[in-house]
């Protein structure tokens, strides 16, 4: 092959430069690293080639997937051809570290499906500037930032700037450090179920764990469900519960559990999960309210269980500030598993999101979020792309409007209606009328033939 058309002297020189170059392949893997990727990030280059290079989770548990995720190009690169991002890679597991983060240019070659992507670290700066892309791009940053340190699918809900994503994370982060009974309560759709696996899973992660649907139980079916721990107990060993419903769970049931619970103490761990309609403030509700309502459908034995730990899980209408970045996050996932193109929110669409009241919470905002990265045509979701539902919600808006005042019509009949009423207290006495109006007999007596009285 001719050299002015071989791969090797480019490779050659690209090597010899300080800065760090990469390629992404069509099919968003990493097809070639230099060496000075391998600097950088402190591993021989090829132990990345072939791996997905797509924002978001990594598709799979090993840190090197998750390293080549962050070199990926931010939102709007298949649109504009090129564009700068701040990338700063990290690992996790046991060799997890955050790398020298470095200002990188990137830039699209070729069209449609058969495009690669150029990435040289370095300092530039983006001529032009689309509101639409830099917002989604301060937005893939902050997602990111979070994602260093909650991979899980259950600290979504944790993800955000409001108070109740910071107090949440706070009582995840105790409930993950202690082996205690804990009580989730939950609107419809907020992943709490795999809240309550992850609290499991980080306090004790050997301990073997049945899920209970407390709905369908009754005291024989709760031993039977049980059954796969209580061989273990008896051993006297550690288990865990998850009980779903806990709230519409019979008596009968009730009273079975804390008979086991109160056999085996502290060794067995009860982790419920019971339904609220909503919360629809940033503000704790009034614990005595809530403590009456529960202690109304679960034996108080039973609510005993949970004074250490509750945590409660607000709604997403409740949470306006924190719908564009988990929409965000939502997005990147469904991404990096393939489900089409679209890498970002136009700005209308996001106002949509924020819009929707979310009935369903967490779920329901997955599936829209489904639906809309298969419907999109283009890079950036559009409003259109959206469910029918959320495109065509019109929230209910109380007008302040009225009629015109006409303020001298309004005086004068508050005055005529005083005078009046003041002649018909003083039995038809006008100078005794006019004394009470402080006003001259004259003056009472022209207001009167004005009335035609």
């Amino acid at each position: 092959m001719a050299t002015s058309t071989s791969i090797r002297p480019l490779s050659r020189l690209i090597d010899k430069a300080a800065d760090p170059f990469w390629v992404i392949g069509p099919d968003g893997k990493l097809a070639y690293l230099s060496g000075s990727v391998g600097d950088w990030l402190s591993i021989e280059p090829e132990m990345l080639v072939g791996r997905s290079c797509v924002a978001g989770a990594s598709i799979s548990d090993d840190p090197l997937d998750f390293l080549a995720a962050s070199l990926a190009p931010p939102p709007g690169i298949s649109n504009r051809g090129s564009a700068s991002l701040l990338v700063q890679p990290s690992m996790t597991g046991k060799r997890a570290r955050q790398f020298t983060a470095m200002e990188t240019r990137f830039v699209k070659l070729g069209h449609r499906e058969d495009a690669i992507v150029l990435a040289v670290a370095g300092q530039f700066n983006d001529a032009g500037y689309d509101g639409d892309v830099e917002l989604a791009r301060l937005l893939r940053q902050r997602v990111d930032t979070w994602r260093r340190h909650h991979s899980d699918v259950a600290s979504l809900v944790t993800l955000g700037d409001s108070k109740v994503a910071i107090r949440l994370r706070r009582q995840l982060k105790l409930a993950g450090e202690l082996r205690s009974d804990v009580l989730i309560e939950s609107p419809p759709g907020c992943l709490e179920e795999a809240i309550a696996r992850t609290i499991h899973d980080r306090s004790a992660p050997s301990e073997p764990v049945v899920v209970v649907e407390g709905s369908l139980m009754d005291a024989e079916l709760l031993d039977a469900s049980l059954g796969p721990i209580l061989h273990h107990l008896a051993d006297g060993k550690n288990a865990s519960v998850i009980l779903r419903d806990m709230d519409a769970t019979v008596v009968e049931a009730q009273q079975r559990l804390i008979d086991h619970l109160e056999t085996h103490g502290d060794r067995l761990r009860l982790i419920g999960l019971t339904s609220i309609t909503h919360l629809t403030t940033d503000d704790d509700t009034d614990p005595d309210s809530q403590d009456e309502t529960i202690a109304n459908q679960v034996v108080n034995r039973l609510q005993d269980r949970f004074c250490g730990l509750r945590l409660r899980l607000n709604s997403l209408a409740a949470r306006i500030k924190d719908v564009p970045l988990i929409a965000t996050s939502l997005l990147d996932r469904r991404r990096a598993t393939g489900e089409g193109n679209a890498d970002r929110f136009s700005s209308a669409a996001l106002d949509a999101l924020v819009l929707y009241p979310w009935p369903d919470n967490f779920r329901e905002l997955d599936q829209a979020i489904r639906h809309a990265i298969r419907a999109a045509r283009h890079s950036a979701i559009a409003p259109e792309d959206l469910p029918l539902a959320i495109r065509s919600y019109q929230p209910t808006v109380v007008s302040t409007e009225s009629e015109p005042i006409d303020l001298d019509q309004v005086v004068a009949d508050f005055e005529r209606q005083l005078i009046l009423s003041t002649v018909e207290s003083a039995d038809g006495n006008r100078a005794e009328a006019a004394r009470r109006l402080n006003i001259s007999r004259a003056r009472l007596l022209r207001k009167l033939e004005s009335y035609s009285l």
